[in-house]
């Protein structure tokens, strides 16, 4: 399942979602780095992606929703998870504002420390 066409975003709303969470996280500081972008677009790059979703991908990053909208789209928890997982994959949680981001982004999910140590410890990367 591939990111949505730009013209037909509706038709995927989970895959816009886990793009959208993606871009966020790495806009926690209040900017994306062309590191942060290459990161992201590395990760999208196993995704065969049409003209069309190339765009809609360049316009989020341009332009990253905020964390509310992405929480209020939320309605599983299995989908809190998920976003959770890909926003924590998007950065290096490395500095204040990005930990404080996605500490936020588990206690909006209601995520547990045995959620988030599971989630790190799935993805092999260390709890800040």
């Amino acid at each position: 399942m591939g990111p949505p066409k730009a013209d037909d975003v509706e038709a995927d709303p989970d895959a816009v979602l886990l793009i959208r969470a993606m871009i966020a996280a790495a806009n926690a500081d209040g900017m994306i780095d062309q590191e942060e972008r290459n990161h992201i677009l590395g990760k999208l790059e196993t995704v065969d992606l049409s003209d069309q979703e190339h765009a809609f991908i360049v316009r989020e990053l341009l332009s990253p929703a905020e964390m509310e909208r992405i929480v209020t789209q939320v309605t599983s928890r299995e989908t809190a998870k998920q976003v959770y997982t890909v926003s924590l994959l998007a950065i290096e949680v490395d500095t204040d504002a990005e930990r404080t981001y996605m500490n936020t982004l588990a206690q909006q999910f209601g995520l547990d420390e045995t959620d988030i140590t599971d989630i790190h410890w799935k993805l092999g990367i260390e709890k800040p």
